[in-house]
């Protein structure tokens, strides 16, 4: 019998008012429908314990934040990042969650969601945070989910008004599972 992969979806943004919770959440419930996959919905809020950058070797002291994260890589398969686009790049609390590990993310596959108020659906962000993820071992695959002019993607119960991104979110998703499934030999255990 095959394993269910797991594959969680991190909200990238700490945020008030965050737009691209709705995202995290509607990616984490096309997840939660498919029954080869489990999920979780990762928040960055509840890992980053202060704006300090904490070295992935663990100088500094360990913290309980921390080590949660480092938990939730290990029992991953893949990440699903929503990134909301801040002034053309991502925020700075995920690259600090981020930051907080090194050897954990060697051949952990990653998707990208994009997120924006204006057209190009966090476009910018996605091109920008590319190689800071493979420099940390992380490997994204090529598609990207984008998600333009955000305050208008989803009607007032929160369901996306766009059923072309449901389905580009399921190719995404096929290409990040097949990853997974390539690279799963050389993970750390």
């Amino acid at each position: 019998m095959k394993l269910k992969m797991h594959i969680p979806v991190v909200l990238g943004t700490a945020r008030a008012g965050r737009q691209s919770e709705k995202v995290a959440r509607y990616v984490a419930s096309i997840l939660e429908d498919r029954e080869d996959l489990t999920t979780e919905f990762v928040d960055v809020k509840d890992h980053v314990q202060q704006a300090i950058t904490t070295p992935p070797w663990g100088e500094g002291g360990a913290n309980e934040k921390g080590s949660a994260w480092k938990d939730i890589v290990k029992n991953s398969n893949a990440l699903i990042l929503v990134l909301p686009e801040y002034n053309h790049g991502y925020p700075g609390e995920l690259k600090l969650l981020l930051d907080s590990l090194f050897g954990e993310y060697k051949g952990l596959p990653v998707a990208l969601a994009g997120v924006s108020t204006g057209v190009l659906g966090g476009a910018r962000v996605l091109d920008h945070i590319k190689p800071v993820l493979i420099e940390m071992n992380l490997t994204p695959i090529r598609k990207s989910i984008m998600f333009p002019k955000i305050r208008e993607a989803f009607d007032e119960n929160g369901v996306i008004k766009d059923e072309n991104t449901t389905e580009y979110i399921h190719a995404v998703l096929e290409e990040l599972v097949e990853m997974a499934e390539m690279l799963k030999e050389g993970r750390p255990n």
